[in-house]
């Protein structure tokens, strides 16, 4: 029994498979609808059990392993090809339909003919970008960022100016994951989307439509702590924390709708900072990532930079939030982190190390952290009861 559904980049052949008394399996694809003449061709075969299996990065869920060709990766309960498995084709294009037949093979063909599975398709379609940065810094231009779209040949960028959609851009290069459009006025909004696309058989194909982003040059209305000393960054200049407060402005406006609670907003903001700042391996003494400027312009940040942005997004979509240091007694004195309110009640959120809404128990316990309690806010002593977040991002 099979099921075979294309997954972006990727076709799934979910299969169920009893195979114990058969040796290996065969996985078949045609490029064309095999009742029209199309011809199978072995794709790729592996062992049922004797294959080399692993389990990193899966979180102990699924063992994988990949074909004698390497170009069928099968994802299985049990360090075997029995029962219910997924077998992954990443080798395929865009535009085009693949079918697929699965043929159990035993070494013993007398005792054991081979069999074949009921044949299934699908269709690679483009996968629409996830646009990750939309900012104005100056007023003078705004910066797009987007994450690469697999299989793609290029991005095309459009723009709405209260009219219209308009095509501003057309990036060739699949690699080109920026554009900044030059062509804006201080007082405006601009509306933004991105569509992949690419080339099959001559003609140009297209993802579906990014989500849409507003990019707002009109005086900014977030609230801050935007001057000198600000626990956002103590060394950083005017046109510094100008810069943050517009990415605060941008975020909030994009990501915060009417009517979120408390916890949907500090998640929204966990969720931004996990998604759009990476770790600052360098170390803290580049680009400012010790401080909310190094998180949220740069996009790099060691803990204090994480835990600054962390209270300059709260403090702008207003989530009671504060910044916490560790004390000599910490397992680490010079870690950083925040408290939140959630409802009444103060918990501990970390994004660097991947703790979201976690009690002063699990924060003492699990990290050996130890701070001054004399000043936050008390912690509630247990995790939140939506509480689910672990997992270092360094």
């Amino acid at each position: 029994m099979n099921r075979c559904y294309a997954n972006g980049s990727e076709i799934n052949i979910e299969s169920y498979v009893q195979g114990s008394q058969y040796d290996y399996v065969q996985i078949y694809c045609a490029d064309g609808d095999p009742s029209q003449g199309s011809t199978f061709v072995l794709l790729d075969q592996m062992l049922i059990s004797t294959n080399y299996w692993y389990s990193d990065s899966y979180g102990g869920k699924y063992w994988y392993t990949s074909g004698d060709n390497d170009k069928i990766t099968c994802f299985s309960h049990s360090c075997s090809v029995d029962e219910d498995v997924v077998f992954v084709d990443s080798t395929v294009e865009a535009g085009h339909s693949y079918y697929y037949e699965l043929v159990m093979r035993s070494d013993w063909e007398d005792s054991w003919p081979a069999i074949s599975s009921n044949v299934v398709s699908a269709t690679v379609k483009l996968s629409a970008p996830v646009v990750t940065r939309y900012h104005s810094y100056n007023n003078k231009n705004v910066k797009l960022c987007w994450c690469c779209t697999p299989k793609a040949k290029g991005y095309q960028i459009y723009k709405y100016t209260g009219k219209k959609w308009k095509r501003i851009k057309t990036i060739n290069k699949k690699s080109t994951l920026t554009y900044t459009d030059k062509k804006v006025k201080e007082g405006k909004t601009y509306k933004y989307k991105i569509r992949s696309y690419s080339v099959v058989s001559g003609k140009k194909i297209y993802s579906s439509f990014s989500s849409v982003h507003k990019v707002s040059l009109k005086r900014l209305t977030v609230r801050g702590d935007y001057k000198a000393n600000s626990v956002y960054g103590p060394s950083l200049n005017s046109s510094q924390l100008m810069q943050v407060r517009r990415v605060v402005q941008s975020f909030k406006t994009n990501y915060i709708r009417k009517g979120m609670s408390e916890y949907d907003k500090a998640l929204a903001v966990f969720l931004y900072l996990r998604s759009n700042c990476s770790y600052a391996r360098r170390g803290l003494q580049y680009n400012n990532a010790n401080n909310a400027w190094g998180a949220l312009v740069y996009n790099e940040a060691q803990c204090s930079g994480f835990a600054r942005a962390m209270k300059a997004l709260c403090d702008g979509v207003g989530v009671k939030c504060k910044y916490v240091h560790a004390n000599s007694k910490a397992v680490n004195p010079s870690h950083q982190w925040n408290e939140i309110r959630i409802n009444g009640k103060w918990y501990i959120v970390d994004v660097q190390s991947g703790f979201f809404l976690a009690g002063s128990n699990t924060w003492k316990n699990m990290m050996g952290m130890r701070w001054n309690t004399k000043g936050p806010p008390k912690c509630s002593a247990s995790d939140h009861k939506k509480f689910g977040f672990y997992g270092s991002i360094v």
